[in-house]
């Protein structure tokens, strides 16, 4: 799946193909209000009084973003990593019951009351995917459709959320998925609007709100993978130009007329040469593959046969692949004791031996993690986004692919629901009955 997500944002997936990318040497946008920075914060900014107001200017720029007739908003994205810096850019509009947002040269999102689009006009002009908002779940119907991503719009969980959502909840869709338990700790009044400070495990970051219309002017958020050293430091910067308007030049609207419905993500792709339609299909021949534990043990396909095998494709400095890693290891703990017919294997994807181990020892995960450092195994299994999670039958053929992080890591009760329906499948595999 090519779909930017904010999975995929702060999770720094950046495919070579990618036309939304650019590198840094391409000039973004200049800032309209100063980067916010954490260190700017003094402790009466995060006292218990400061944390009161600024939840009472979330809730403020929540009824901004809710009450507005219409609203634009442009946003210019910068990746600031060790592996080179990028860039990307987001349109979004908004009115009454209709919203189109557009990662330029990726995806198009657009809701029409109840039912919402998404397509890939850049590659497959002729193709899209839809949906139907149930019970007023807007944001739920958008990551149904982007298998597990979401949009890096700081308007969605504002402008589409649930209206009834506690404010103290909001922090945490601000992350854009980078980190886990997000709180909101501090606030400060700055001469370009309020400034919200934010952190959770894995980051931290400021959130500037626009002094004249109250709605998000930019976000600096710095992200640090837990595990990861020092230097595996990321920033994430969005610039927003929002405008507020009695109503939009045109209406909304999304025209399915000589345009193909498919059913999936991988249908909206291009062909690529090399691999199937849309990338790997369930019931096709599984790739081979020869990898290497971190232990120096290799590992075969071949000399998995007869066995299920699933697959995990990830990276350390995926941060939904690290929220996702702990209950693939409940699910690797429940394998290992229903004897040896199945096999789950983590795959790590381009990284170092140095660098997979450090994270991985010290998180003390019970499964063996394979090596991939030249995406050989990467490629042939299509994992153009991770995490990535491959089913393997016993005669060799793929019986199931997870794209993305499909489940909340902190709703316990969903957590433990995901892991049964792949108890059930993987058990149902063993039996002959996949």
């Amino acid at each position: 799946m090519r779909i930017f997500s904010t999975v995929l944002a702060t999770s720094l997936l950046v495919l070579s193909n990618s036309t939304a990318l650019a590198q840094s040497g391409e000039e973004a946008a200049k800032a309209v209000v100063a980067a916010g920075s954490v260190a700017d914060f003094t402790a009466a900014d995060q006292s218990p009084e400061a944390i009161k107001n600024g939840l009472l200017a979330l809730e403020k720029t929540r009824q901004a973003y809710r009450s507005a007739p219409a609203i634009t908003e442009s946003i210019e994205i910068s990746v600031i990593s060790p592996m080179g810096n990028q860039t990307m850019k987001v349109v979004s509009a908004y009115q009454v019951d209709r919203f189109q947002i557009e990662v330029v040269g990726q995806i198009d999102i657009t809701g029409v009351g109840n039912e919402i689009y998404m397509s890939m006009p850049s590659v497959s002009p002729d193709r899209y995917m839809s949906g139907t908002v149930e019970n007023g779940q807007v944001i739920a119907a958008i990551t149904a459709l982007t298998d597990g991503g979401g949009l890096p719009d700081p308007a969605v969980p504002f402008r589409l959320g649930e209206a009834e959502l506690k404010v103290e909840q909001i922090p945490a869709l601000l992350s854009l998925g980078s980190m886990q338990n997000v709180t909101l700790k501090g606030f400060r009044t700055t001469a370009s609007g309020g400034q919200i400070l934010l952190r959770g495990d894995g980051g931290s970051g400021v959130v500037t709100l626009n002094a004249k219309n109250n709605l998000v002017a930019r976000m600096d958020l710095e992200i640090m993978p837990p595990g990861m050293p020092a230097e595996m430091k990321l920033g994430l910067q969005l610039v927003v130009d929002s405008k507020v308007m009695k109503s939009l030049p045109k209406d909304i609207a999304f025209v399915t007329e000589g345009k193909t419905k498919v059913d999936d993500v991988n249908s909206l792709l291009p062909e690529q040469p090399g691999l199937p339609q849309g990338g790997l299909k369930v019931g096709q021949v599984a790739p081979a593959f020869d990898l290497v534990t971190l232990s120096g043990e290799k590992v075969s396909l071949a000399s998995l046969a007869g066995k299920v095998v699933v697959l995990d494709f990830w990276a350390t400095w995926c941060g939904p692949c690290r929220a996702a890693m702990p209950a693939m290891n409940d699910l690797a703990i429940w394998a290992k004791s229903q004897g040896d017919s199945i096999k789950m294997f983590a795959v790590n994807v381009g990284e170092t031996k140095k660098t997979a181990s450090g994270y991985w020892d010290a998180q003390k995960f019970v499964f063996p993690c394979l090596l991939d450092t030249r995406n050989v195994a990467a490629l042939a299994y299509g994992a153009s986004s991770i995490p990535l999670t491959v089913v393997i039958a016993p005669d060799g053929t793929v019986a199931e692919v997870e794209v993305g992080l499909n489940f909340n890591p902190q709703d316990q009760a969903g957590v433990a629901k995901h892991l049964e329906a792949w108890k059930k499948n993987l058990t149902g595999l063993v039996a002959g009955k996949g």
